[in-house]
Formats: structure tokens, C-alpha cells, sequence
């Protein structure tokens, strides 16, 4: 049995989604960021880090949700990551470029957001972030298939759908055909509809 401490359509989503695909015996349990919850004595003994998303698992505890995806793809023979080889190497790719690369674009719009830098600087973030979603258009149309890694559906087509999500800053990215397709393919799976209901959260990405 597995214990996912989660904070409402945040990146921990992503490992909520991988929970959901993998159809393994879980449990979730909600931590109020608007509450600081996350920084409660409480949640601290789980993860001193602070952060959502965690994991306890029978080995124990695992941050980071690229990790977190990792390790259960694995221990349960998934296929959002192959086990070798250069597909393998393609799948962790673009996990860890949502991880990484995009999901960190949006973290630099909320910071200055957060500071009240100004909406030059909000619209500079904001620029960085457009020019992340089209370099994923890009990739769309050269792997020849409907996701990042062409016909397979891997781990990073999850936490890109979880990232467009994200909406808490005033200028909105512009999502390609390709990519809008692709967050339509993947939201609309069982696994992750069962996530949006558990969470309780509105998909809006699609909405324009």
C-alpha cells in the first residue's frame, strides 16, 4: 500500500496519474498549501523538505515526483517507461524535461508574481514559458506519433498535461493543434479523469 501526500492539481498530480495507470492499492492524502499545511510540524516528520508531492511506499519515503514516478513504474513493471535502452532514454527525457526544464519556467512567472516584480518581468517568465510549449509542439510534430515519444505514451506526457494546467498568471500560453490534442488524449484516459475526481480540481487548459 501506498500513501501520496498531494496538494490539489499541483505536479504532485503527476505521480497521482502515474498511481491511477498503474492500477496499484493506494491512498491519498490531502495537504492544504492555501493553509501552510506543508509546513506543519506534522507534514515535516513525513517530509522535512516541505513539499508536495511525497511518497510513502513498503521501502519507504520518496520525493521528488520525477523520482516518485521512476521508482513505481518500476517496481511494477509499467510501460510509462520502458525498462531499456534508447526508449527508455526518450521516456525519462521528457519526464524529466517536464520536471525540470517546464515545470521550473512556471516556478520563476510565480516567484515574481509573488514579489510584485512587475509585469515586465511577469511577461519575460511568461515569454520563457511560451517558448517551452512550442519546443513541445515541435517535438509533437517530429516524433510522428500523438505523443513526445511518438506512438508510446510515456511518464512525460502526464506531468505536461498536469503542467498546462496551471493558469496563476495573467498571460496565458498559446498551446499548438498537436499539443492540445495531446492534452485531450491524455486527460481524457480513465486513470487521469479518476485523479480530476479524487482531487476535486477543473481541467481548463482546453477550455479556449
Amino acid at each position: 500500500m501506498y500513501t501520496l501526500y498531494y496538494s490539489p492539481g499541483v505536479c504532485s498530480m503527476s505521480v497521482h496519474v502515474t498511481l491511477e495507470e498503474l492500477g496499484v492499492d493506494f491512498e491519498t492524502h490531502k495537504v492544504d498549501l492555501s493553509k501552510g499545511e506543508q509546513r506543519s510540524p506534522e507534514y515535516l516528520k513525513i517530509n522535512p523538505r516541505g513539499q508536495v508531492g511525497a511518497l510513502m511506499t513498503p521501502d519507504g519515503l520518496v520525493t521528488e515526483n520525477a523520482a516518485m514516478i521512476v521508482y513505481l513504474n518500476d517496481a511494477h513493471g509499467g510501460n510509462l517507461i520502458p525498462a531499456e535502452g534508447y526508449e527508455r532514454a526518450k521516456a525519462l527525457q521528457w519526464l524529466m524535461y517536464a520536471n525540470s526544464t517546464l515545470h521550473p519556467a512556471y516556478g520563476k512567472a510565480l516567484f515574481c508574481k509573488k514579489n510584485d516584480l512587475g509585469d515586465e518581468a511577469i511577461k519575460i517568465a511568461c515569454d520563457a514559458i511560451q517558448s517551452q510549449w512550442d519546443l513541445i509542439e515541435q517535438q509533437l510534430t517530429d516524433s510522428g506519433g500523438p505523443y513526445l515519444c511518438g506512438e508510446s505514451f510515456t511518464a512525460g506526457d502526464i506531468y505536461v498535461a498536469v503542467v498546462a494546467n496551471w493558469d496563476f498568471f495573467p498571460h496565458k500560453p498559446t498551446f499548438g493543434p498537436k499539443t492540445k490534442e495531446l492534452l485531450k488524449t491524455v486527460t481524457g484516459r480513465p486513470a487521469y479523469q479518476r485523479a480530476i475526481a479524487t482531487e476535486e480540481i477543473e481541467y481548463k487548459a482546453l477550455a479556449a
